[in-house]
């Protein structure tokens, strides 16, 4: 039996709701435009940290707001 991936476009909105918000309010509290490098970098970040599970939006502006980031080397 093989698995059909089925894409949920409720939860792809609530995830990118959820980015939106988070990264507005960091944009706001450090001055940043929400198309500047820095913005993108940190949705980046966000965008990581959902995909290994990490769904608590305290948690998420915690993990931005202190510069925790993932890196891939």
């Amino acid at each position: 039996m093989q698995w059909i991936s089925w894409q949920r476009p409720v939860l792809v909105s609530k995830i990118t709701e959820l980015i939106d918000r988070i990264l507005r309010n960091w944009c706001d509290e450090n001055g940043h435009q929400k198309g500047s490098a820095e913005a993108s970098q940190k949705a980046k970040s966000l965008l990581q940290w959902i995909e290994l599970g990490v769904t608590d939006e305290h948690e998420l502006t915690d993990l931005i707001r202190d510069d925790i980031v993932i890196t891939t080397k």
